[in-house]
């Protein structure tokens, strides 16, 4: 998909318009639709949209429409998957995450190129990381992972990677990490990211669950709740896109990424309820439930981000809970500071996507202390509130520092034909966090 900008409306060719008196999400899913069924080339009046529908400056408003309209062309390329092997993923990964070869022209009489690059890199950066989400996992292990964060790294020199593996995790005392992922053949990873910005400000983390596949280890997850286990990797996923994206646009503000990955694997050394593992930060954990895994890599993950950051923002499909609370729409947040909170439902609201924030507090985190073999455990018996108990588990990682938790099962995959985005990873509150970053 190709975007050019035009003074002038053109003459035989297509019009895509927009519905007035919408909100940021209605607007959102407007152009969604319209990038689902676009087919031919076409062109859009921007000037038009800003003023009468967006209400905003004519670059925000090609911005908004660029990214939104490539979110809901994406196709996942499985004739391409064909051609997979291992290591060549980060080759592919253009003809994996397909978009129509179409050109759009953006009519403005403003100057919109920087703008329209931008929601172009957008765009295009979350569909690389719902691309690694759609990926079977047989083709994603967390191998592959990091021979593709690599290669990314090894085309942006204002990123730098290092990468952890079992050996130097059990020198950090990774417990959390390495005991997830016990019972598989591949070695867990660490990922830690930097992006050192073109200007100073406080640093942020950005911190993404990793699980490359979720059997739910001994506490086995039926065939119906296994499927899309795959996608229990989409934070992960986010955050190295993330930091893609800002490289990309030169983000103003330096950024870390730390994405702790393992695979939930069944076998003769899984992790059993009632073993006690010691997490990075020196706390000891019970494990009541080892299908709730994802808090443990996030655990670690967390207490090594809180080491360098001045922010925490962490990404991760973590509890069944939220989704039944919320739905498939709407993304759970939880936030330890009011400033931040009012950033994030400030950036998702203009952005166009849906949160809500949940409670966190000590009725529910003294839900956690009612083990008597170690510090804290990873589930509670009384399964009530399990996303605000989850959240308050995370915070105990985070050294006090300004955190904000998505929880996003729901939205984080399309499960059914809805004529906006594909059945598969929707790339949820990457926008929403991408404009978080410059706030």
């Amino acid at each position: 998909m190709k975007f050019v900008h035009k003074k002038e409306m053109q003459k035989n060719i297509p019009v895509l318009t927009l519905d007035e008196n919408q909100d940021r999400e209605s607007l959102r899913d407007s152009a969604n639709r319209l990038g689902y069924a676009l087919r031919e080339d076409c062109q859009f009046d921007v000037d038009a949209f800003a003023e009468g529908v967006f209400g905003g400056p004519a670059g925000e408003a090609a911005e908004f429409f660029t990214e939104c309209l490539l979110q809901g062309a994406y196709r996942f390329g499985r004739e391409a998957l064909k051609l997979c092997c291992r290591g060549n993923v980060y080759a592919l990964r253009d003809r994996l995450a397909a978009v129509p070869d179409v050109t759009v022209c953006l009519v403005s009489k403003e100057e919109i190129e920087e703008a329209t690059a931008k929601g172009e890199a957008l765009g295009r950066c979350r569909n690389y990381a719902r691309m690694l989400g759609d990926l079977p996992s047989n083709y994603l292990t967390a191998d592959d992972f990091c021979l593709y964060a690599e290669q990314l790294v090894r085309d942006r020199p204002s990123l730098s990677l290092e990468i952890y593996r079992d050996r130097e995790l059990t020198e950090m005392g990774c417990g959390g990490i390495l005991a997830v992922n016990q019972a598989s053949g591949t070695p867990a990873a660490l990922l830690h990211l930097r992006y050192g910005g073109k200007g100073k400000g406080p640093v942020t983390a950005l911190v993404g669950k990793g699980v490359m596949f979720d059997s739910g280890g001994m506490h086995l997850k039926s065939m119906g709740d296994m499927e899309g286990m795959k996608y229990d990797m989409c934070g992960g996923a986010d955050v190295l896109c993330l930091l893609e994206y800002a490289a990309d646009i030169s983000c103003a503000f330096p950024l870390e990424g730390v994405i702790p990955l393992a695979e939930n694997a069944v076998g003769d050394r899984s992790l059993r309820m009632g073993d006690v593992i010691t997490m990075l930060s020196g706390r000891t954990v019970e494990v009541y439930n080892t299908d709730a895994e994802g808090r443990l890599l996030l655990g670690d993950g967390l207490f090594f981000a809180a080491e360098r950051g001045d922010r925490l923002i962490d990404l991760g499909t973590l509890t069944c809970s939220c989704r039944e609370a919320l739905g498939d729409e709407t993304t759970g947040f939880f936030c330890n500071e009011e400033a931040l909170a009012g950033m994030v439902e400030k950036a998702a609201t203009g952005i166009g996507e849906s949160v809500w924030r949940l409670p966190l507090g000590e009725r529910y985190k003294r839900q956690l202390f009612w083990t008597k073999t170690a510090d804290m455990a990873n589930y509670m018996p009384d399964k009530k509130a399990g996303a605000s108990v989850a959240a308050c588990f995370l915070e105990e990682f985070t050294k006090g520092k300004p955190w904000a938790h998505f929880d996003m099962v729901g939205p984080a995959v399309s499960r059914r034909e809805n004529g906006r985005l594909q059945i598969g990873a929707t790339g949820t509150m990457f926008a929403a966090v991408a404009k978080l970053l410059e706030m």
